[in-house]
Parts: structure tokens; sequence; C-alpha cells
């Protein structure tokens, strides 16, 4: 049996019922040490097998209290951790931030609750658990920024239980803050959650980091770096080479090492398109466009048709002919009107959509406008969307019958 395996049964032992001190005695005696990537197999394996993820993240803080300080290559892997405003670095430093704010904020605001269950102090210590709820960004960061490097080199069983262990967080938090709860209950429910993100911390330091090292190329943290400005920071801003100035420093000094953009002429003779947010190509995005159940329009800044999509279902029948046409000429006279003024009111500044909904027999139509602008703020067109919602409104209307 490989050491795999046998570390495999050994978790398999400890979700059959056996004690968390039995299998941890049992492991140091077997093991003594694991890395990171056998704790990720045996994760990956036991999801093949059958095991779900939900399982799983019923015992992964007792998987985390084992493998705890019995992981080698934390000691052997490329320290990039250390270097002040590396995405981990900050992504770390946060961890040390948010263990403080529970220990030295939370925990005190608990105790004097407890001493004195006052509503001012039940207000101040709410205001705690609210501010610690935007641990969500630095969750987020980790979600959408780390897991997809892993999942690319087919490591997808470390991230499905973390996920699915921050969303328990995520409403472990939620419910404190919308609940109304007994003294005790409340106590009893933060300390829970506090747990929780204790444990959660040691897996995203002991776990998670080397396989990031391992797995995320030099360019690639860059690619992240200029990521997470847009997701944002969380409880490292007063920690030394982890503060959003820190991270933006090291930004500007490596985004040298951004990796290269396939040339135009490539992009072209492949058929793909390139966008701020990704390439894709051609052919499916036209099929994207007409897959979506809302009908397209857009005309430019002067006012010409330049392009509606050709879903299966259309609200409006139109026809290529169009194609170049003044915008007031596809609508009746007396809607000219109307239009003019949108149109006005759209360059103008005035406004950036209008919405409507149009009655034709049973059917109920959304008509939604809006004014399209380049990062300039300037008006270069208007988009026009369209979409029969009248199931859609059927079913909010049993909704509230129910």
């Amino acid at each position: 049996m490989t050491k795999k395996d046998r570390l495999k049964k050994l978790i398999q032992d400890l979700h059959a019922g056996r004690s968390e001190a039995e299998v941890k005695a049992q492991f140091k005696q077997e093991f003594g040490h694991v890395t990171s990537e056998e704790i990720s197999q045996m994760e990956q394996a036991l999801i093949r097998e059958g095991t779900s993820v939900q399982d799983i993240q019923k015992l992964c803080n007792v998987h985390a209290a084992i493998f705890s300080g019995n992981i080698t290559d934390l000691h052997t892997m490329d320290r990039i951790d250390r270097k002040p405003g590396h995405p981990l670095f900050v992504f770390r430093k946060e961890n040390q931030g948010i263990y403080q704010y529970m220990e030295e904020t939370v925990r005190g605001l608990m105790d004097r609750f407890q001493a004195d269950p006052t509503d001012d102090h039940r207000i101040d210590l709410l205001a705690a658990i609210k501010k610690l709820a935007t641990i969500d960004q630095h969750y987020a960061r980790k979600e959408n920024l780390f897991f997809p490097y892993l999942e690319k080199n087919g490591i997808t069983g470390p991230p499905q239980v973390m996920w699915g262990k921050d969303d328990e967080i995520r409403d472990r938090l939620k419910h404190i803050l919308q609940t109304e709860l007994a003294p005790a209950e409340l106590l009893e429910a933060i300390e829970d959650v506090l747990e929780e993100i204790d444990s959660m911390i040691i897996k995203e330091n002991d776990i998670l980091s080397p396989l990031l090292v391992r797995n995320i190329e030099p360019a690639d943290w860059v690619t992240i770096a200029q990521a997470s400005h847009q997701i944002g920071y969380v409880f490292s801003g007063g920690i030394e080479g982890a503060s959003p100035s820190d991270a933006n420093h090291w930004l500007e000094k490596h985004s040298g090492q951004l990796p290269e953009e396939p040339a135009e002429e490539v992009l072209e003779a492949t058929g793909f398109i390139r966008f701020p947010s990704g390439l894709i190509r051609h052919e499916d995005l036209i099929h994207m466009l007409n897959t979506s159940p809302q009908d397209f329009t857009y005309i430019d800044q002067d006012d010409k048709v330049r392009y509606f999509s050709e879903g299966k279902h259309p609200v409006f029948d139109r026809t290529r002919t169009i194609i170049g046409r003044d915008v007031r000429l596809c609508h009746p006279p007396r809607a000219v009107p109307v239009v003019d003024q949108m149109l006005a009111d759209f360059k103008a500044g005035l406004k950036d959509e209008e919405t409507r909904i149009v009655m034709a027999g049973t059917k109920v139509l959304l008509v939604r406008y809006f004014a399209v602008r380049d990062e300039n703020n300037h008006y270069i067109g208007t988009l026009e969307t369209t979409e029969e919602i009248s199931g859609i409104v059927d079913q909010v209307n049993e909704l509230r019958r129910q």
C-alpha cells in the first residue's frame, strides 16, 4: 500500500468514527510528516472514490488539526510569501491580521458582553462581527484568483473543500448579523465561527500556500496582483509590507513580467477576438449572444443601427436590412419624439438607462435602454435589450401566494 493510500485509509477511519486522538497518534507514528501535495492527492482520491465534498468539509477542521505542524514543504519551498507586497505575502499577512482582530477585538468584546449583556455592548459586538465579515474579500481573492491556477494543474480537491468551508463561514457570519439571538446563543455562535476561521487560517497557511508556490508561475503572480486590487484587501493595512500600497508597489516593480499577449494577426488567424477580460472565438460569441433570452440591438453615436442578435425566439421581428438605418426610421412616427428625447438625455448625460414594460396580449415584455459610454464617459451608442418575461412574472406571483 502506497503512502497516499495509507494516508487515505487513515482519513477514511476518521470519517467512519475513529477518534481524532487515535488517528493523530497513528499518523505521527506511521508518517511523521506529509507534503501539501500528498494531502491534495488524498482529498482528490477520496472525492473520485465517492466521498462527497460535503462529507470532507464536515471533518476538514479535524484534518487540519492532524496535519498541522507536520507538513514538510512549508520548510523547503521557495519562500515568496516572505517578499513584501507579493500577493502570497499579503494573503498570509491578512491571516495574521484576521487572527489578531479575532483574539484582541472580538474576544475582548465577547468577554465584556458576557459580563454585562447590555444593548450597547451587543451593538459593539455585532459591529465587530460586521467588520469581521469583510473576510469575504480575503476568501474571494483565494477562490477567484488562486484556485483557477490549481485547477489548471489538475488540483481540484482542496479548492472544492475550502470553498465549501468559506461559504459555511459566510453563512455563519450572516446568521449572527441577521438573527436576534439570546446572549448565550450569540456568544456560542460567535465562538463557533471564530474556530472555523482559525481552522481555515491553518489550512491556507499550511496546505494551500505550498500548492500555490508550486503551481503558479512568476508572471501569473503579476496577473493575480493586478486583479487583487479589484477585489480588495482586508486586515493587513497596518502590517508592514502587506498594505494595499505595498501590494501596489510590488505590482509596479514586477509589471514587466506580465505574460505576452498573442499578436493580433495570430488572433485573427485563429478566429479569436480579444477583450480586456479574455479571449473568445468569433463564432462562439455569435452563438452566445443568440442564446441569451434577451434580444440585443446596438446603435452607434450617430443613431445608426449597427448590430442585433438573432435568437431563436425574437421578441420583435428584425431583418438584416435595418443595419445602417437611422433608428428613428425603425419606429412608427408617433414613437419618434419619445426616441429623440431618450437619446438626447443619454447624450447630455442626464440619464444612463430607461426601462419600459409593454403588454402584448398575454405576454409581458421588458424593454430596457442603456447609454453606452467609453472609459472617459463619452457617449458612444445605445444598447437595447428586450425579453419576454411573462413566465418570470408568473413565478414571482406564485412565490407571493405561497
